[in-house]
């Protein structure tokens, strides 16, 4: 029988990390540069809405870890919904972020998942700016995106990695590198400073 899906669209701050070196290889070969990925994103929602549920200012943190390449399945995921939405807010989000509704990149990424949990929820402090943007969980996670520096003469570079066409998750990359990330919670315990990172201004949705 067919899933009646309900109609949903995101406008979002999103900051992504993982294990890569900066820029990772993923968007270019489409294989992480270290064999496995590991990565947490915080999401702020700047408008949207999941069927009559309005999502914006909702904060969330989509954490995984995939034994090889994302596309190679067999990956874990939790989700954390900050204790300032409402249940429905956080259901709503969840839904959106474990692929059940449909719509990428998320519909995707259910697919590589042997394992979801959430929604999560904790108190989420979240700053969003640009490359200097930071999300933390207490006693779980900690996330602070950092610029890139030119190793001659110290300035910051900016570097955006751009796809023309669309990119799955976003369509334009502010590349940057961690100052932190790390995280312990159940089975997602890892730390990697000093690798990838993005902050993008993307949009999702499951209508065309």
């Amino acid at each position: 029988m067919a899933t009646t899906r309900t109609p949903w669209r995101l406008k979002v701050h999103w900051l992504e990390t993982c294990n890569c070196e900066s820029g990772c290889n993923c968007n270019f070969g489409g294989f992480p540069d270290h064999g496995s990925c590991q990565a947490i994103c915080g999401l702020a929602v700047v408008d949207g809405h999941h069927g009559g549920v309005d999502l914006a200012g909702v904060r969330g943190v989509y954490a995984g870890k995939w034994p090889e390449a994302i596309h190679a399945g067999h990956g874990q995921a939790v989700v954390f919904v900050d204790t300032a939405a409402t249940p429905e807010q956080a259901a709503s989000l969840t839904a959106i972020l474990s692929g059940r509704e449909g719509g990428l990149p998320w519909e995707i990424f259910a697919t590589t998942l042997d394992s979801f949990e959430g929604p999560v929820r904790r108190s989420i402090a979240m700053t969003i700016n640009g490359r200097r943007s930071s999300f933390q969980i207490d006693g779980i996670l900690r996330v602070a995106l950092s610029p890139l520096k030119n190793p001659v003469t110290g300035e910051e570079n900016e570097v955006h990695i751009v796809f023309p066409k669309g990119g799955l998750v976003w369509n334009d990359g502010d590349t940057a590198t961690t100052e932190a990330m790390r995280i312990d919670y159940g089975p997602l315990r890892y730390e990697h400073p000093q690798k990838s990172s993005f902050y993008a201004l993307t949009e999702w949705t499951n209508q065309k």
